[in-house]
């Protein structure tokens, strides 16, 4: 039984287990910059690395969220095709984005002549086209159904980097740009033994335009969304770096990097409940839809909720184990951090769940007025209440993201199911 068990969840196994490198080597690698950089270089390396998590994550909603509930949806003959118009669109968008922000570090002086940033553009544009692209082979491979390669391109990617950086700052001191180019080789080596194993695709320029339309119709408001979250969870970093000084963006990136190991969940189901929802819903409709982003939140929050409670109980403990004496004034953050992580721990299957019934407009509403209250109160916030004020507002935030989600999600699946039965 339990080999039968094992069996037939192999694709959860190996999904987990990459998601557990992934979160782990994540952990490790912020530790250590954290730990030798100092709080306030690692406070400016947050920032520049915001920037890769905003391409990023525009990245994710245009192609590779679309790509994961649409993707399953093809028929045999129309695969090849499909999938080869989604690498496509993926090289022509890192190209451009990179360009963007190598323009944007190269004449930041222009802007500003106290950003000194100038030196770092071209680390910081090699690690955002490598991280870019190894992250979306891993996405394309899970939504192949073939986890075990997603596996092998992030061990090589995500162990290779945190080995170096095991060597590195054994022996050496290392600066920015030199955590900066080593994500950068690191990535790419995982991106070049991830490109060598596609097969079976058709790269038909053709097919280019049909496919991005049909990403478009799912993916704008994911785009915009995206955008929108993450001036909504960012902004209240970014002012505390502007009125309270880089170290207290370490501070919060410290926590968030102690928290991070809840990223095993979240993202290891990231992988896996959009397309089983996807296949779910073509297959057994709205109804049992429902049922499984129950079951999945349900069990998610008392899995997170229960390791959140066991981080908080301990938190200045870790904080000084982990980073050292330096952090430890900082553990309050965790508590006001780990209940906005369990808050986002319930709109991750709902967002999953709007993205496979194709109304993702409620994430754009959600996180839409999330962004006006966050442009609103940020400088108010953290002007009055320092970093608390920060903290307060990243939760307040994160409950009006999901609150709209979660009713709409709920009101458009009741009224499916109820023409499903008449029908």
């Amino acid at each position: 039984m339990p080999l039968k068990f094992l069996k037939k969840h192999s694709h959860i196994n190996w999904t987990l287990l990459d998601q557990a490198i992934v979160s782990g080597v994540n952990f490790l690698t912020g530790l250590l910059i954290a730990r030798f950089l100092g709080i306030e270089a690692f406070g400016v390396f947050t920032l520049l690395w915001m920037a890769v998590l905003f391409v990023n994550s525009i990245q994710m909603a245009m192609i590779s969220a679309p790509m994961m509930t649409i993707g399953p949806k093809q028929s045999d003959e129309e695969r090849p095709g499909y999938y080869g118009a989604v690498v496509m669109q993926q090289t022509i968008f890192s190209i451009l984005t990179t360009g963007i922000l190598w323009l944007g570090m190269t004449y930041s002086h222009q802007i500003n002549p106290q950003w000194q940033v100038a030196h770092l553009a071209s680390p910081l544009a090699a690690s955002l086209f490598f991280f870019q692209n190894q992250d979306f082979l891993r996405r394309l491979f899970f939504t192949g159904n073939h986890p075990v390669l997603a596996l092998i391109s992030d061990a090589i990617s995500y162990l290779g980097r945190v080995i170096a950086f095991i060597l590195t700052f054994s022996y050496a001191t290392l600066s920015t740009a030199d955590v900066l180019w080593i994500i950068a080789i690191s990535s790419a080596l995982g991106s070049v033994v991830g490109f060598s194993q596609i097969k079976a695709m058709v790269f038909n320029s053709e097919q280019l335009i049909p496919v991005f339309k049909r990403h478009w119709v799912l993916s704008k408001w994911m785009t915009a969304s995206a955008a929108m979250e993450w001036m909504t969870g960012n902004i209240f970093i970014v002012m505390s770096g502007s009125l309270m000084g880089a170290s207290a963006v370490g501070a919060i990136r410290a926590a968030l990097n102690i928290i991070g190991i809840i990223n095993i969940i979240m993202q290891g189901l990231g992988n896996i409940v959009p397309v089983r929802a996807a296949i779910i819903y073509e297959k057994q409709g709205a109804g049992f839809l429902v049922k499984y982003i129950n079951k999945i939140m349900i069990n998610s929050c008392l899995a997170v909720g229960l390791i959140l409670a066991v981080i908080c109980f301990n938190a200045e403990g870790l904080m000084q184990w982990v980073y050292g004496v330096e952090y430890s004034v900082y553990s309050y953050v965790i508590y006001y951090l780990a209940t906005a992580t369990f808050i986002s721990i319930i709109c991750m299957p709902i967002g999953a769940g709007l993205r496979v019934i194709e109304k993702t407009k409620a994430l754009f509403l959600g996180v839409s007025l999330s962004a006006v209250f966050s442009a609103i109160s940020a400088y108010l916030l953290v002007t009055l209440y320092g970093l608390n004020g920060a903290l307060v507002g990243i939760i307040i935030s994160k409950i009006i993201s999901t609150s709209i989600p979660l009713l709409t999600f709920y009101k458009v699946t009741s009224l499916l199911s109820i023409n499903f039965k008449r029908s």
